[in-house]
């Protein structure tokens, strides 16, 4: 909301990882031509439901962000808020390049990814991006870092309750220790946290950057 308002979002947006598509359906309200792509038929099925309720136009197609294949020189701008954290590093390198491949020159990308501060104790709920890996890997990729700094995610607190961080014995066979890992870590501060917050929000580390596709 806050990059559009300030006018950041021009041309054709690209929402990577969009999932059930808010950000997507939002940017479509204010005017702007958007294609949601995303890894999960069935989330893409919700979003575009959403999109349809809220009266708005939103192409939702299923892709794989390291390789964004069929959508090369489309895109004015990329919005990324929370994708980029969830792949590995190799992923990561993959992914800024098809990205540099389906943009246009001069074109814009925002990523909002988990960083690994503390914020009032609450910890990123997986392993955390670091910005030396940000600063390395964007260049490599064809992006120019405009900006990156720290800012946090608002998250609903009821999301880190229940059978966060309990996850079924199958489950967590297939989970790999350093995402894993994490999770439990989170969940152990989480129990002695959530009894203090009263609003039922808390905010978690992440970092925005902002980037210009060199030419």
């Amino acid at each position: 909301m806050e990059l559009e308002a300030l006018g950041a979002i021009k041309g054709h947006v690209l929402d990577v990882g969009c999932g059930l598509g808010d950000n997507a359906i939002y940017l479509a309200s204010r005017g702007h031509s958007v294609t949601g792509l995303d890894s999960s038929p069935t989330g893409l099925e919700q979003a575009r439901a959403r999109a349809a309720d809220a009266g708005v136009q939103v192409r939702f197609d299923v892709a794989d962000a390291t390789e964004l294949a069929g959508y090369d020189g489309q895109f004015d701008t990329v919005v990324d808020s929370a994708l980029y954290h969830c792949l590995d590093p190799e992923g990561r390198k993959a992914y800024a390049a098809a990205l540099y491949r389906v943009t246009k020159p001069g074109a814009r990308l925002f990523i909002y990814c988990f960083s690994g501060d503390s914020i009032n104790g609450v910890t990123a709920p997986m392993d955390a991006v670091q910005a030396s890996e940000i600063r390395d890997t964007r260049p490599s990729g064809g992006w120019r870092i405009d900006f990156l700094g720290p800012t946090t995610f608002l998250g609903n607190a009821s999301g880190f309750s229940g059978s966060f961080g309990k996850l079924p014995d199958a489950v967590l066979a297939q989970m790999p220790p350093e995402l894993a890992q994490p999770m439990h870590h989170m969940a152990e501060r989480m129990a002695i946290i959530l009894p203090l917050i009263d609003d039922g929000r808390i905010h978690l580390p992440c970092y925005v950057v902002h980037a210009t596709r060199m030419d």
